[in-house]
C-alpha cells in the first residue's frame, strides 16, 4: 500500500532474515532495533516511520528479550527518528497492552485493573509510555493498537488468533478455551493497514487509537465459521484447569522440540477475561471503517480453502 504512495521506501530487515524484495522504490537496511548506527541508516531522508518491530512471543528462554526489543528497542528508534529529522511516527501497539474489558468494552482512555498476563502486555505497555515521554519532549508520535489480526497472509499463521482460525476451518481445531463465552474483538488485515494510512494521514500528535473490529464470545465467532464453512465441527470445551495441566506438558514438549510454547500457564489466564474494545475514538478522528466480521471471515475462508473443491 505505501507503494503506491511514496517515492521511496527504507525497510528494516533482520539479518538473518530470508526476506528478499527488489523494486526500484524500495531500498533494504540489514539490521536489528539494537543497532543505533544501522537505525539512523536506514531513517536518514525519510519523513515518516512506522515501527512494527517486536518480540513477539508467550513465552521466551530469555524473558529479557522482551524489554531489550520491546523497550529499549523502542527507545533507541525513537532516538535515531528524532536525530534524523523524522516528522511523525506511527507506532503500532497492542490492545492487549490496555488490557482486558470489565462490562463495557475498553478504549484508550481505559485504566488497566488486571496484571499483566505475559511479558509481551508489559513491555508493549511500557513501550508506549516510552513513545509518550518522546512526545512530551517535542517528538511527533501517534499510537495504533490493533486488536487480534486475521486475514489470509502467510506470516500471520504464527500467530494465536489466526491459527485458531486456521485451525479450526480446515479441521485441526482442537478445543474452545473456557466456556467459550468470554469475548474477543477480531480485526481484518487489511483494516489495520488502513487504521496506520489513516494515522499517518489524520492521526493527532500524541494520540492514541484502537483498530478494532466486532466484539464476539468464542462461541459465536466459531459458530459464525460453522455456518460459513457449510460443514459439521463439533465445539469442544477445554476446562481451564485442564488446559492449565495441558500448557504444563506443552512447555515441556517445547523445550525438547526447540520450538515456541502454543500455549503457558500464565497465557491460560487470558480465557479467564472479557477483551472487547471500542474503535470509536478511530472511526470519529481517522474515518476508520473496520469490515464487517462476516466478510473477513468469508475472505480468509476462500484463501484457505483456495484451489479444492
Amino acid at each position: 500500500r505505501l507503494l503506491s504512495q511514496v517515492k521511496a521506501l527504507h525497510l528494516l530487515v533482520r539479518p538473518g532474515s530470508h526476506l528478499s524484495i527488489e523494486h526500484p522504490k524500495i531500498r533494504i537496511f540489514r539490521g536489528g532495533l539494537n543497532d543505533p548506527e544501522v537505525l539512523r541508516k536506514a531513517m536518514r531522508g525519510c519523513e515518516v516511520v512506522f515501527h512494527l518491530a517486536a518480540w513477539v512471543r508467550l513465552a521466551s528462554e530469555d524473558p529479557l528479550l522482551f524489554d531489550r526489543t520491546n523497550i529499549q528497542g523502542t527507545r533507541d528508534l525513537i532516538e535515531a527518528a528524532s536525530s534524523e529529522g523524522v516528522k511523525k511516527l506511527i507506532y503500532t501497539s497492542t490492545v492487549v497492552a490496555i488490557g482486558p474489558s470489565h462490562g463495557t468494552p475498553a478504549d484508550e482512555e481505559s485504566v488497566r485493573r488486571t496484571p499483566f498476563l505475559t511479558d509481551y502486555e508489559r513491555t508493549k505497555a511500557l513501550a508506549e509510555e516510552e513513545v509518550m515521554q518522546a512526545v512530551q519532549r517535542g517528538f511527533p508520535a501517534v499510537i495504533v493498537s490493533p486488536s487480534l489480526v486475521f486475514g489470509p497472509t502467510d506470516s500471520l499463521k504464527r500467530y494465536s488468533f489466526n491459527r485458531f482460525l486456521l485451525e479450526f476451518v480446515t479441521g485441526r481445531f482442537i478445543g474452545i478455551p473456557g466456556d467459550g463465552k468470554k469475548r474477543v474483538n477480531a480485526v481484518y488485515i487489511d483494516d489495520v493497514v488502513d487504521g496506520h494510512l489513516l494515522a499517518l494521514e489524520k492521526g493527532e500528535i500524541g494520540e492514541k487509537y484502537i483498530l478494532g473490529g466486532e466484539n464476539i464470545p468464542l462461541n459465536a465467532l466459531a459458530e459464525m465459521a460453522i455456518d460459513l464453512l457449510k460443514k459439521k465441527r463439533r465445539l469442544i470445551h477445554l476446562p481451564l484447569p485442564l488446559l492449565k495441566g495441558l500448557s504444563w506438558i506443552e512447555m515441556g514438549l517445547s523445550k525438547i522440540q526447540g520450538r515456541e510454547p502454543r500455549i503457558t500457564p500464565r497465557s491460560v489466564a487470558i480465557y479467564r477475561y472479557d477483551w472487547a474494545y471500542s474503535s470509536d475514538k478511530a472511526r470519529r478522528q481517522l474515518g476508520y471503517r473496520p469490515l464487517p466480521l462476516k466478510e473477513g471471515i468469508e475472505k480468509l475462508l476462500a484463501w484457505a480453502f483456495a484451489g479444492q473443491n
